[in-house]
């Protein structure tokens, strides 16, 4: 039995995640920061797959607190190590938000949580020799790479600061790959591709949930993406870094220059030091 992780566990791709997941009879260990709809996961996991093995854990990435609080119950509940962490949560909230540590609230929730989170726990996924997927998308592509405004602070719109944090995601994966990997974890990004999931209409306006619902109208469900993240999941080697539809693609020119990966992590490091 595998320990799978799994972030923003309780909608759209990551909920398809841990139930497919835990119908294969590994163990899930769901992450999401509504505790109510956590519970409600469970309860229906309990009547289509009696006997899965799934553990849930409430943690709200807008504290960085939380996410360290979750960090020392991962290291409690699974000692002998982590198979395979997916990296699934994300935020598109309508209006610039701070969070309580200061951060912008996408540029915490769907990239600092990212690197938190898979610097905390290597050592866990080290013990399985394991896979770190980060859950990105094609909409990096219309992101740019602003060294003075690593979080989007100017002229703050929802879905183009969405699109840099995607931008930050694959940079962080080809980083992760170039500096971090070693023979024991391995890193790749997913692009699912368009999903009819909640992301666009939860934290967001109602005319911007209307565009995100016009935008997935023609989208695939969240369990179609399922075979990508399996094969990678069960593949005995991945050479390349980002895939869509279970087949490598290229991402954006600028998230393999090596110098912007390296400065982006730098800074993260920096605002991470509390917790690092």
């Amino acid at each position: 039995m595998r320990t799978i992780v799994i972030t923003g566990a309780t909608s759209g791709v990551g909920r398809a995640l841990v139930d497919y997941f835990a119908k294969q009879g590994e163990r899930v260990i769901a992450i999401g920061r509504n505790e109510a709809r956590l519970k409600r996961l469970v309860e229906a996991l309990d009547k289509t797959h009696k006997g899965h093995h799934t553990e849930t854990i409430t943690a709200d990435f807008a504290s960085l607190n939380a996410i360290a609080k979750a960090i020392k119950t991962l290291e409690t509940i699974a000692p002998d190590g982590i198979d395979a962490f997916v990296h699934n949560a994300a935020i598109v909230p309508r209006a610039k938000k701070r969070t309580e540590d200061g951060f912008e609230l996408q540029y915490q929730v769907n990239h600092l949580a990212v690197v938190l989170l898979t610097l905390k726990l290597r050592p866990l996924i080290e013990k399985r020799k394991g896979t770190v997927i980060i859950t990105g998308s094609e909409a990096h592509q219309r992101a740019r790479f602003d060294e003075k405004d690593l979080q989007a602070l100017k002229k703050y719109h929802p879905f183009r600061s969405y699109c840099r944090t995607k931008l930050y995601n694959l940079m962080f994966t080809h980083f992760a790959r170039r500096r971090l990997s070693n023979d024991s974890i391995r890193y790749v990004c997913v692009h699912p591709g368009r999903v009819k999931t909640e992301i666009g209409t939860k934290d967001t306006s109602k005319f911007h949930a209307i565009l995100w619902k016009f935008f997935t109208r023609k989208g695939a469900m969240p369990e179609a993406t399922i075979p990508t993240y399996d094969m990678l999941l069960n593949a005995k080697t991945i050479d390349k870094p980002y895939f869509y539809l279970g087949k490598p693609i290229e991402g954006k020119a600028v998230a393999l220059d090596a110098n912007k990966q390296a400065k982006l992590f730098q800074v993260a490091l920096k605002e991470l030091k509390p917790y690092l």
